[in-house]
Order: C-alpha cells, then sequence, then structure tokens
C-alpha cells in the first residue's frame, strides 16, 4: 500500500530543492564577460583600437593561471586587461572611470543595482559578490563591494 503521507513528504522536499537551486542560479551568459564595449576573448588589437596604446604592458611567460604568453595590458592605474596567447583573458577596473559591463553596472553602483541586473550571486566571498558563467564555472563576474556600494569589478577567468 502506498503511504500518502511519504509521497507527498517526497514532492514537498524536491519542490524546495528546486525551488533553492532557481534561487540561487544566477549564472551570466558568457556575452555578459564585457566590460566597456570588451568581450572576453577579444584580441589586443582589438583593445589598442578601443583605447589606444596602453600606458603601461607587462608580459609574463609564466602565470600561475594561464599557460601560454600573458601580457597585461594597463590603461591608467584603473583598467587592466590580461591577455593569453594574444586574447583578453582578465579584465579588471578598480575605480570609478565610466567603463560599466554590459548590465550598466560600474565602479560605484550599489549593490541594489548589481542585483537587479544580475540577480542574487553564485557565491559570496567576504565582500566578493561572484556570478559565475554558466557554461564554464572557471569564468565569470566579481563584484567587490565595500560599503554597498561596487568598489571593483573582474571578469574572466576567476582566480
Amino acid at each position: 500500500m502506498i503511504d500518502l503521507k511519504q509521497v507527498f513528504a517526497s514532492l514537498a522536499a524536491g519542490a524546495v530543492l528546486t525551488m533553492g537551486t532557481t534561487i540561487c542560479a544566477a549564472s551570466v551568459a558568457p556575452a555578459a564577460l564585457v566590460a566597456g564595449g570588451i568581450e572576453y576573448g577579444a584580441s589586443a588589437d582589438y583593445v589598442q583600437q578601443v583605447y589606444g596604446a596602453p600606458s603601461e604592458i607587462e608580459t609574463k611567460h609564466h602565470h600561475e593561471l594561464f599557460s601560454g604568453a600573458v601580457t597585461k595590458y594597463e590603461y591608467g592605474d584603473s583598467f587592466e586587461v590580461t591577455f593569453v596567447d594574444g586574447l583578453a583573458r582578465h579584465i579588471e577596473i578598480s575605480r570609478h572611470n565610466g567603463i560599466k559591463t554590459a548590465a550598466g553596472i560600474e565602479v560605484g553602483s550599489t549593490l541594489e543595482e548589481v542585483k537587479a541586473a544580475y540577480g542574487e550571486p553564485d557565491k559570496i566571498h567576504g565582500d566578493k559578490y561572484i556570478y559565475l558563467c554558466d557554461d564554464n564555472s572557471d569564468l565569470g563576474i566579481v563584484f567587490e563591494v565595500e560599503h554597498n556600494k561596487v568598489d571593483e569589478i573582474e571578469i574572466g577567468y576567476l582566480d
């Protein structure tokens, strides 16, 4: 004989699990990995076409995260693009400089604006609100938040 109480309890537990997964699944699409018109995977030549010559170029032949030739373009003291074999793999914005994500978030945006644009984060580590890429959890967007405002944005490979 079927115990209806157990069936309903199992269904209710499954519904709670499903609802919990839906609420937490705020992953971003690969197309969202953009800042200031620079997409994840953009070429170094394209970045120079958009922003001009960088103020500093740093090249490493060994990097803890990447294999291949690693070059970092620095634009002033607030915008960096790291390339691996000539393709953008990490973008960092560390000051309010007008550079925004594809959803319009910039340094200085509020946490509420971030959540309105991206939903609840996939992870929170201290002051870092992390949104993982829905097809590759090594990629995503990290918003560092201080006093309810975005203090820094990182896009691309997560370390």
